[in-house]
């Protein structure tokens, strides 16, 4: 049987996996970014006093410490790295959470969709339909199914990040915050901090939902 061939089930279920397989390459290479910035801690290194006198700056300036400033330039680097990478897997844990969620949505209202779509703005971007944004509705018809409370709470999860997110960013656009609002703040920003993860979760558990939700397509395609 060729791809051409397959059923409509058969190939939304590959697209929903060809979409977690993406995060989670995102995932590894966010987390091996972390590693590495973590080696360049300089309160993790011990500092080296050689110094390098450099001729064309002027009387009195500093000294010059080389292993310092490598450090310096390097934990920069990978910081940005870092930051960059974590930006990749968030966009392709949701692109995976809310590309299963829609798939879900059209089986359950009986269309037979043979991949999942997702506008693509840019190479291994996706925009987010807006029927599913920013959190994808809880789904009763799933009730059924094993999982669904799991799924439920991961939803939550996800839901509680994002809003911690949009509250942040509510109040980093203030003039002014009172102590009490900056640790908020602060704090908003520590839970939005899940927000990949979350959504990638999200992702595994509405693939699972997706094959459940399926059972009964594949049952009546085998008789």
């Amino acid at each position: 049987m060729t791809r051409t061939t397959m059923p409509w089930f058969e190939t939304l279920t590959d697209s929903v996996t060809a979409l977690g397989a993406a995060g989670h390459e995102a995932q590894r290479a966010w987390q091996a970014a972390q590693v590495t910035s973590h080696h360049y801690d300089y309160l993790r290194l011990r500092p080296l006093e050689g110094t390098v006198t450099d001729p064309g700056r002027h009387h009195g300036a500093p000294p010059v410490y080389p292993y310092d400033a490598m450090i310096a330039v390097l934990a920069t680097f990978h910081m940005a790295h870092e930051q960059a990478l974590r930006s990749v897997f968030t966009t392709a844990a949701l692109s995976y959470g809310y590309g299963a969620a829609w798939a879900i949505q059209q089986v359950l209202a009986g269309q037979q969709p043979p991949a999942v779509e997702l506008t693509m703005s840019s190479p291994g971007t996706f925009v987010i339909p807006n029927s599913l944004a920013p959190v994808p509705p809880a789904m009763p018809a799933l009730d059924r199914w094993s999982g669904a409370q799991k799924f439920e709470k991961a939803r939550q999860r996800m839901e509680a990040a994002d809003m911690a997110g949009d509250y942040a960013a509510g109040l980093a656009d203030e003039d002014y915050l009172a102590d009490h609002e900056a640790s908020a703040m602060h704090d908003a920003e520590t839970a939005a901090q899940d927000l990949p993860d979350a959504a990638f979760a999200y992702g595994q558990l509405a693939e699972s939902g997706l094959r459940f939700a399926l059972l009964d397509a594949r049952l009546h395609h085998g008789r």
